[in-house]
């Protein structure tokens, strides 16, 4: 009972979390927010996901993993990302602290070699409160200063199903994505005039998006393996409706000075695309790399195309787990670590706006003598700096934290002996 309680307490606060306004990265006002580059079960490894799966967790980044859960169990899962940052540029620094990144799934099998998955998470996130100041140009010392703020984000509810055959398994998820960006500006000439004008940029996004997954495994021999895996999203237009209004305020009054609205719009969700590999070695050893590219160049808003580059992520990682059937605690703890870098698609006065991080990292397996290994404890710690100084710009240094737990129970198993 006291197990439940928990998950249920655990379900609240995580969806407490993904309606929070989180302030963190200036680097996600552009296009539709900060896609997370290390999240899921395997954040620990450097984030690989694709040639990832175990009896245990739910690897809703692959829906070819699904095959490989415990086929008489129910399986849920909930991860929660705690941040902390320090950004600064030439002048200045500050620090900051936010939860972000909840997901919640659930996974069961339907029938044999058929497995299915659902759950929600956050896709993308957006927020940012920055003010500043410099000389117009053409003058001499006449400044303006300026505050710009924004929040939302995109949020995921998928369903996804897999089917094995042999060595080879294949999934695919069908997902909602839906959520509201709102951009917000002010400028103001704070000593020459007694007015401001203030604008606000408000987006509602909505699509399905198909996610494919493939995973095979190659047997070497009886001690080592390799496990390969791929991902694969098309183009997808996302459904927009865009709102914008400026107003110039001052003296106690308030005047509209544009009026847009847009019904009918799209946004483009790029191709996105990755392949991996997992070596593992007698049951004890697991190496495995990811590769990620994402189309961004093809991104538009409302017919627009955005000054992006392509996206690009390598990750490695390693596991040992030194015996998952052994006496003492210790024994049954995997241990990771990894590492990660982001060639990102934002580029600022003439630098790429990049992401370098490494990982470290365990699952915990908790276990009673007669239900061993029901519950699953991920601790994931991620370490990365984002960005530059050079050319007026800002860095970011980070420190996260992400906790997974993971539950099976034989919820739907009838009793043999009572």
């Amino acid at each position: 009972m006291n197990k439940y309680i928990l998950i249920f307490f655990l379900i609240i606060s995580s969806l407490k979390g993904f309606g929070q306004n989180n302030l963190g990265t200036p680097y996600s006002a552009y296009g539709i927010g900060l896609l997370p580059e290390n999240a899921g079960v395997f954040s620990a490894m450097g984030g690989v996901t694709v040639a990832m799966r175990n009896n245990f967790n739910i690897n809703y980044y692959n829906p070819a993993s699904y095959t490989a859960l415990d086929s008489n169990r129910w399986h849920f899962q909930i991860g929660i990302n705690g941040e902390n940052v320090h950004i600064a540029d030439k002048r200045e620094s500050t620090d900051y602290r936010v939860a972000q990144n909840t997901a919640i799934s659930m996974a069961f099998r339907i029938k044999r070699n058929l497995f299915a998955s659902f759950g929600f998470m956050q896709r993308s996130d957006i927020g940012y409160d920055i003010a500043y100041k410099d000389v117009i140009p053409g003058t001499m010392s006449q400044q303006f200063l300026q505050h710009v703020r924004g929040e939302g984000g995109i949020n995921e509810a998928y369903m996804g199903i897999a089917w094995k055959h042999k060595d080879l398994s294949l999934g695919l998820n069908a997902s909602y994505i839906f959520g509201k960006i709102e951009k917000r500006q002010t400028l103001s000439l704070p000593l020459e005039s007694s007015y401001y004008i203030k604008t606000s940029d408000k987006s509602s996004l909505s699509s399905v998006l198909f996610n494919l997954g493939a995973q095979y495994n190659y047997t070497i021999n009886n001690k080592s393996s390799v496990l390969f895996g791929a991902t694969l999203n098309f183009n997808t237009p996302m459904r927009a409706r865009k709102t914008y209004v400026s107003y110039k305020v001052g003296s106690g009054s308030s005047t509209m000075v544009d009026n847009d609205n847009i019904d009918g719009g799209t946004i483009n969700y790029p191709l996105r695309g990755v392949i991996g590999l997992n070596y593992k070695y007698k049951d004890k050893w697991s190496f495995a790399g990811d590769y990620t590219y994402q189309n961004m160049k093809k991104y538009r808003e409302y017919g627009e195309k955005q000054d992006f580059n392509d996206y690009h992520k390598g990750a490695l990682g390693v596991s040992l787990c030194p015996d998952s059937r052994g006496r003492y605690a210790w024994q049954r703890i995997t241990y990771m670590a990894g590492t990660y870098a982001t060639r990102s698609h934002i580029e600022l006065n003439g630098y790429k706006i990049n992401t370098y991080g490494v990982t470290l990292g365990g699952k915990i397996p908790f276990a009673s003598r007669t239900r061993p290994q029901q519950l699953l404890l991920g601790v994931a710690l991620d370490m990365g700096i984002r960005g530059t100084k050079s050319a007026g710009l800002i860095q970011e240094k980070y420190i996260k934290v992400r906790v997974t737990i993971a539950f099976k129970e034989a919820w739907f198993v009838k009793r043999k002996i009572y």
